[in-house]
């Protein structure tokens, strides 16, 4: 059957009946010259009554599709066959030639170098190819598969069968440059030209990126009209076209067999036979099996070049397989975006990978090269498995791959995490382990092995996102490390009646992460009822009393208006280090509750530690500037601190006038000077003092009449006393102005100014002497 001419011209085909030419050949019988005979004379060859050695009849006709002669996967996989295999399958077919001929396993050829383009790669010529090896490069060339080759060489020329070839035979090898009505091309003469020339028209026909869509009348996906015979009279049927490989055979043969030809076998059928895609479909499945499965789709081509750069999978889910082909779904690998691997192989359009599991080979069109950064975070090699919990020695960064250079994603595991181990590095100096959502790697280095303690509170692996918010149902739910029941260490009791939000769900989802007043802990889903979200601050556990002092940790507190993390209703911020009374408490404790200026919170026990004495005695750190004056409402001890607890000096009587120095930032405690010493009173001990009380005026003050001037920045009171701030005044440096009293010790001035008579200080003053 020859093909149509190299280019985007349309050409017409002829029938040509291979398994004849294949049969004359083995009688010796001088062949049709291809080109020489009318398409009426071809059609009329009849088909031989028995068939041709070298053929173990496997195909069953009733099974040929017209639309689906032959599969993608099967025409387009070049890696069926090593060099040797096919070398080994000419031997076979033709074990000896008859005097004076050469057959196909003993032909060689001389090829020339090719450029590479959309339709095959670079062939670098060489003199004196065998023929295995010119099929062989071809096909990885052109990426075809080698056993379509081959039949094409069975059914255009009868070579793979012929124990006498001539060299009008490998002249025309493929039919390539054939037409029906016209002769052979003689710019495609050769073997090699026809091999080349034959795999580079099939992948034209697919009109690949950098082409002109030429080849559309057959395209796939459609329904069209295909002819039986050249002979229109003979006529056609209606044929869905479904892949790309059955509409590239119907370009290179524009005939669908008919009825006769089907019933036939390699037999002939009747006036309106055409026997070319028959025979490319009989000669395909007894000698290599199924045109719709890939014979050893996942086999390693002989041929790879190695290689060793990083790439970047650029879709959004790459397919990984054992060998490069489509077919190939053994043990089907999932790449996500963005993945980085590191190539050890080319082959083709192929490159094969490093993965956890071993190699794999990925189409290459889905990659980028990766950039320096990119590429030390490059999927290891294959790992052993690895069983052994472990502890974390010190804080360390978990990483994606076990690269201390790969940065992406990295998270922080701080020291003291128990994790479990799933994988180690073939050098064994990282340790894959579970952590949470996402697994990830861990210097070796900064493990050390888990106690049998230890070991059922590793973090889990294969836990999924939650979000809804439960109650605690039962009183003294334990809170634990893990979502195991034999994780022992840290665990603690949950108060019945709080609300809950869960965080993650375990792989069996039977235990729900949750933030509680414990912190984020693991409870068992049987203990908990599904509420709504504005359930969190409306639950109203029970409690018991507490007196108890805490110290914010690290980080601060949120005081909320419930026991429930999930509960964001006004809520404020404690700062680290400020030291807390409890007054009451949930009944497992892990709530407390204490008064702040904004009312009474909860506060999460996991943000307190218990204060010490000198803690709680401590001056407070959260405190303010305070100046105004109070008035005692009762009899008030002078404390040490903020604090009723720690003890305190003499009793300040009812009534006595104190200035304020500084007070809580919550306004419950102020500190006062009432003579010279510091001393913390409650707050709801005193009144602002008012103005009278606050500036006395003396009663032994007398006259003055000098006139003073300000040396410095001095401050005008209403009354000789600095406790008095009531509509003080500053003085600029220089004022001058007539006094009119001084106290009787002599400490002070009371000067005529324009906003009135103020007090002075007779330190701050000078005698106005006129220049």
């Amino acid at each position: 059957m020859a093909g149509a001419s190299r280019g985007d011209a349309r050409a017409s085909s002829r029938v040509y009946i291979g398994v004849v030419v294949a049969l004359l050949a083995l009688l010796g019988a001088t062949l049709v010259p291809a080109g020489t005979a009318t398409a009426a004379q071809s059609a009329a060859v009849a088909a031989p009554a028995s068939v041709a050695s070298g053929i173990v009849k496997a195909a069953d006709l009733s099974k040929f599709q017209p639309g689906n002669i032959i599969s993608d996967a099967v025409f387009f996989n070049r890696a069926t066959m090593t060099e040797a295999q096919i070398q080994a399958f000419l031997q076979s077919k033709m074990p000896a030639c008859r005097a004076g001929y050469t057959c196909l396993k003993d032909y060689y050829d001389t090829s020339r170098t090719t450029t590479a383009d959309p339709m095959c790669g670079a062939y670098s010529g060489g003199v004196r190819e065998r023929a295995s090896r010119i099929i062989h490069r071809v096909a990885q060339a052109c990426g075809l598969n080698p056993q379509v080759i081959l039949v094409m060489l069975q059914k255009e020329q009868g070579l793979i069968l012929s124990s006498a070839p001539e060299a009008r035979h490998y002249r025309a090898a493929m039919g390539q440059g054939c037409p029906d009505t016209a002769a052979c091309d003689t710019r495609y003469y050769g073997f090699f030209n026809q091999v080349y020339g034959g795999a580079w028209q099939l992948k034209r026909y697919a009109n690949p990126p950098g082409t002109s869509s030429f080849f559309t009348w057959y395209a796939p996906g459609k329904t069209w009209n295909i002819l039986y015979n050249p002979d229109r009279g003979c006529g056609s049927s209606p044929v869905y076209v479904q892949n790309q490989a059955t509409a590239n055979l119907y370009y290179y043969t524009p005939y669908q067999p008919n009825a006769a030809a089907i019933r036939a076998g390699y037999g002939e059928g009747d006036g309106c036979s055409a026997y070319g895609n028959r025979n490319f479909y009989q000669f395909f499945t007894d000698w290599f099996g199924s045109t719709q499965i890939v014979a050893n789709a996942c086999a390693q081509p002989s041929s790879a070049a190695p290689a060793a750069k990083a790439y970047v999978v650029t879709a959004d889910v790459l397919n990984a397989r054992l060998g490069p082909s489509t077919a190939c779904t053994t043990s089907l690998m999932k790449l996500p975006l963005d993945t980085v691997v590191r190539a050890t192989a080319v082959w083709g359009d192929w490159l094969k990978v490093d993965t956890a599991s071993g190699g794999r080979w990925v189409a290459r069109a889905y990659l980028r090269y990766a950039t320096t950064a990119e590429s030390a975070c490059a999927l290891p090699g294959r790992v052993s498995a690895a069983q052994y919990a472990y502890v974390t020695t010190a804080d360390t960064l978990a990483r994606t791959v076990p690269n201390g250079g790969c940065a992406t994603g990295a998270e922080a595991m701080t020291s003291s995490t128990i994790v479990q181990a799933i994988s180690v590095s073939a050098d064994r100096k990282w340790v894959k382990v579970h952590a949470g959502a996402a697994d990830r790697w861990v210097d070796r280095a900064v493990l050390r092995r888990a106690t049998t303690a230890e070991t059922p509170c590793a973090i889990p692996g294969g836990v999924s996102s939650a979000g809804y918010h439960y109650i605690v149902r039962d009183l003294g739910t334990t809170a634990r490390q893990a979502p195991q029941s034999g994780c022992s260490l840290g665990a603690a009791p949950i108060s019945g009646g709080t609300v809950v939000q869960a965080l993650e769900a375990s792989a069996a989802r039977d235990w729900v992460k949750v933030t509680s007043g414990r912190g984020e802990v693991w409870l068992t889903r049987s203990h908990l009822t599904r509420v709504s979200a504005g359930a969190a601050c409306t639950v109203a556990p029970a409690e018991k009393t507490a007196s108890r002092s805490y110290v914010v940790v690290d980080g601060g507190a949120i005081a909320r208006t419930a026991p429930s993390a999930a509960c964001a209703e006004s809520s404020g911020g404690v700062a680290a280090g400020t030291v807390l009374t409890a007054f009451s408490a949930t009944i497992a404790g892990d709530w407390i509750r204490v008064s702040l200026s904004s009312g009474d919170r909860w506060i999460a026990r996991v943000a307190l530690r218990t204060a010490t004495t000198a803690e709680v005695c401590a001056a407070p750190i959260d405190v303010r500037t305070a100046s105004r004056s109070y008035v005692l409402l009762m009899d008030s001890p002078a404390y040490a601190t903020a604090r009723t607890m720690c003890g305190s000096s003499a009793a300040l009587a009812a009534g006595s006038l104190v200035t304020a120095i500084e007070a809580t930032v919550d306004g419950t405690w102020i500190n006062v000077d009432p003579h010279g010493g510091d001393a913390w009173v409650p707050r709801q001990s005193v009144r602002y003092a008012t103005t009278a009380e606050s500036c006395p005026q003396p009663a032994d003050a007398r006259a003055a009449k000098l006139t003073y001037v300000a040396g410095a920045a001095a401050v005008a009171r209403l009354a000789p006393t600095a406790s008095c701030s009531v509509d003080a005044r500053t003085l600029a440096a220089g004022t001058k102005a007539a006094a009119v009293q001084v106290t009787s010790d002599g400490l002070w001035i009371k000067l005529s100014l324009p906003e009135g008579q103020r007090w002075v200080l007779r330190s701050q003053l000078a005698k106005w002497v006129s220049g």
